[in-house]
């Protein structure tokens, strides 16, 4: 139930783009990134409405290596390394992810 987690406020809703949104329970960072709406799309010139493709920065973490998981589509996405971490994808309309520390 990520309703009980703890939400950070680490991105700037019509600054940030995507549109992104952090929460940390148990250890965890959950991460929800969602791609332009298609007047969005069309105002900055890019192609594909509801569509991204493009660098996510994950905030929030702490000075370690996470295992990064797409957990709506069960996809392993790899590791990163804390605080900030920067990662490569491509999805259509939203994307779940699920950042658990390494041992």
């Amino acid at each position: 139930m990520l309703s009980k987690g703890n939400f950070l406020n680490l991105y700037v809703y019509g600054f940030d783009v995507p549109e992104a949104y952090a929460i940390e329970k148990d250890g965890h960072m959950y991460y929800a990134f969602y791609a332009p709406s298609p007047s969005d799309q069309a105002h900055r010139g890019q192609g594909d409405a509801s569509h991204w493709s493009g660098e996510v920065e994950l905030r929030g973490l702490a000075n370690k290596t996470y295992h990064v998981t797409d957990y709506v589509h069960q996809r392993d996405l790899g590791s990163v390394h804390g605080p900030t971490a920067k990662l490569q994808v491509d999805f259509s309309d939203n994307l779940l992810l699920d950042a658990a520390p390494k041992p």
